[in-house]
């Protein structure tokens, strides 16, 4: 699927095996490349938090970048200076890119890292209680994500910016 820049796409992420919307949020596309396409949520975008009913109005910038066949998405939180917040990498299936939409499952497992660099696993208690409800090839590539998110990291590649000054972690 081609996005174009400057177009808006929906996010979805859902439960398995439930099959109910998790979460989603609208997005601007602002960059395409062959590994994938990099969205942005400008500060007073919605996040809607369908599990727990509630709707977050973002007080930062936020981008995700989508990668075709990666068991994972993510990308820098900014302040209003354009200064790395953290990053957030969501451990999913592989997007499903179509026409004004990218949807996936959640697999739990987030990976949060810090402007510097230094990475923590999240989720990790609610991933095994999930586990025997994925697919077993799911529940192995989730596992898989954690380093591969790492390596992404600490090699820089895109959307990863140069290591800045460590800030405390976002509240989630």
């Amino acid at each position: 699927m081609r996005y174009r820049v400057g177009e808006t796409v929906r996010v979805e992420f859902y439960k398995y095996p439930e099959e109910a919307l998790h979460y989603w949020w609208e997005a601007e596309v602002v960059e395409v490349r062959p590994e994938g396409v990099l969205t942005r949520m400008p500060v007073g975008s919605l996040f809607h938090h369908e599990a727990r009913g509630r709707v977050y109005r973002l007080d930062h910038t936020a981008y995700v970048a989508f990668f075709p066949g990666r068991w994972y998405s993510g990308g820098p939180d900014l302040d209003a200076m354009g200064r790395v917040l953290e990053y957030y990498w969501n451990v999913q299936t592989p997007p499903n890119l179509e026409a004004g939409r990218i949807w996936q499952y959640d697999l739990d497992l987030d990976v949060r890292c810090r402007a510097d660099h230094a990475c923590r696993v999240w989720d990790r208690a609610e991933f095994e209680a999930r586990k025997p409800h994925y697919p077993a090839v799911w529940a192995a590539q989730a596992e898989a994500a954690i380093p591969a998110v790492l390596a992404h990291v600490r090699t820089g590649r895109w959307p990863v910016r140069p290591p800045e000054a460590p800030r405390p972690w976002m509240p989630r």
